[in-house]
């Protein structure tokens, strides 16, 4: 057997009695325990008499005596000077404890003994258990959120960044550790001249100790360039030295979008309250009627039948609308549902057609109520289209009605409807047969 240094057990007790650490000696022999310090007894619960009468694996639960044995092995042959390990302690009352285990051989006068210096550890694993929790939960706070985080060191190289960051940049984090991240993602400005980092925003919350934000355009991998919105904050260390900038970054390129579209929308919106001003304006000077209630009345239909066209495009963000919506919207606020008849494939319209058809469709309608084929019981009237190319053909038909004849002049209504199929850059054909109106709408699409 090969043993180390000789100590007596005399002066190994009166080196370790007050030792800090928990200290047990035990024969290489009979593995009964000769020396217990102060420390260790008070923490087992037991007296120094009692534990002369146990050997080491009856304090390990999960430690049984060939498996004690066999760890010490190696210190017995002398493969090894020294043993480090982690069990469990029991004490007295049941309770377990953990320990962290430093056990050596030594030479006793002839007889050799086994000393062991042992540390609770049971705070210390709750600290590191609760630490490895909280790491677990920073990971995946990090991990899925969807901001993207960068950590630069007081050299601005980025030590960290999350699933979110690489997502955003194009870049794995081993590409990007240990570089500045000025270098790998905004040095270049749109333009394309360099951006040296001395002149970038970002970096000035570590010399200048103070939060920065704004927007910014970054470099993607692939060279393309993004709008980021970012904030950037020194870290400090527990001197309240700063140490590095934490930053968070976003891509703004949807939010550059919508306020694009918001702005084109706003123009549109603006542009279109003013036509339609102009157009109650023309309505208000042009219509004529043989009395002020006719001329109300008149006026009326057709500033509702403009409200109509206006209402249907914003409700579709002023994209445009279908043919078969515009047709409905306006026959059924003038005309008798049960005698009408509507039919036609799937027509899209552009903004700028919506109201003038809405207004001839208003048109006609009203000379279907007035002379046509609503002015008496029985009347039908079937609107229906057809498409060929980019081409439109709608077709106005009344039929049950009186007799009707051309008009002998050109009214307001009239000059009217004409503006509109010129607006959409149609042409009407309308034939007075002994049934009822026929009129023939084509416009392209």
């Amino acid at each position: 057997m090969t043993t180390g240094p000789v100590f007596t057990t005399e002066r190994l007790g009166r080196i370790v009695e007050d030792a800090a650490s928990e200290v047990y000696v035990f024969g290489a022999a009979d593995f009964r325990f000769r020396l217990v310090n102060k420390g260790a007894r008070e923490n087992l619960g037991y007296s120094m008499e009692e534990l002369r009468l146990l050997t080491p694996w009856d304090l390990k639960p999960e430690v049984s005596e060939e498996a004690f044995k066999a760890l010490v092995k190696p210190l017995e042959n002398g493969s090894v000077r020294r043993l480090e390990f982690d069990t469990v302690h029991r004490r007295k009352d049941g309770t377990l404890y953990n320990v962290a285990v430093n056990l050596q051989l030594f030479e006793e006068g002839g007889d050799s003994v086994y000393f062991a210096a042992i540390r609770d550890t049971t705070v210390q694993q709750k600290v590191e258990a609760d630490l490895r929790a909280v790491s677990i939960r920073l990971d995946a706070i990090l991990g899925n959120t969807t901001m993207a985080v960068f950590l630069l060191d007081d050299h601005q190289q980025c030590v960290f960044m999350n699933n979110a960051a690489e997502k955003l940049t194009g870049y794995a984090f081993p590409e990007v550790v240990g570089r500045p991240l000025h270098d790998v993602i905004h040095h270049t400005r749109p333009d394309g001249t360099p951006f040296p980092l001395s002149e970038c925003p970002i970096d000035r919350a570590f010399p200048e100790n103070a939060g920065t934000q704004g927007e910014e355009t970054f470099v993607h991998k692939d060279g393309s360039f993004y709008p980021v919105g970012f904030t950037a904050s020194p870290v400090r260390d527990g001197s309240a030295r700063i140490i590095g900038t934490v930053l968070e970054v976003r891509n703004i390129s949807e939010e550059r979008r919508s306020k694009d579209a918001r702005d084109l929308l706003m123009r549109e919106v603006d542009h279109r309250s003013r036509n339609v001003l102009a157009i109650v304006h023309s309505l208000m000077h042009l219509t004529r009627a043989t009395d002020l209630d006719a001329y109300k009345k008149i006026l009326a239909g057709r500033v509702n039948a403009l409200a109509r066209a206006q209402t249907s495009l914003a409700s579709r963000q002023w994209e445009g609308g279908r043919l078969e919506d515009v047709v409905r919207e306006e026959l059924d606020a003038l005309c008798p549902r049960d005698q009408i008849s509507i039919g036609g494939p799937e027509v899209a319209l552009s903004p700028e057609q919506v109201q003038p058809i809405s207004m001839l469709l208003h048109e006609l309608a009203t000379n279907a109520n007035k002379y046509g084929a609503f002015s008496t019981a029985g009347g039908h009237l079937s609107v229906t289209w057809a498409l060929k190319g980019r081409q439109v053909r709608l077709e106005w038909r009344e039929t049950g009605g009186p007799t009707v004849t051309p008009p002998t002049h050109e009214g307001f209504g009239s000059a009217l409807k004409n503006s509109m199929v010129r607006q959409i850059k149609g042409s009407l054909n309308r034939r007075w047969e002994p049934d009822g109106l026929t009129a023939e709408v084509v416009f392209p699409v």
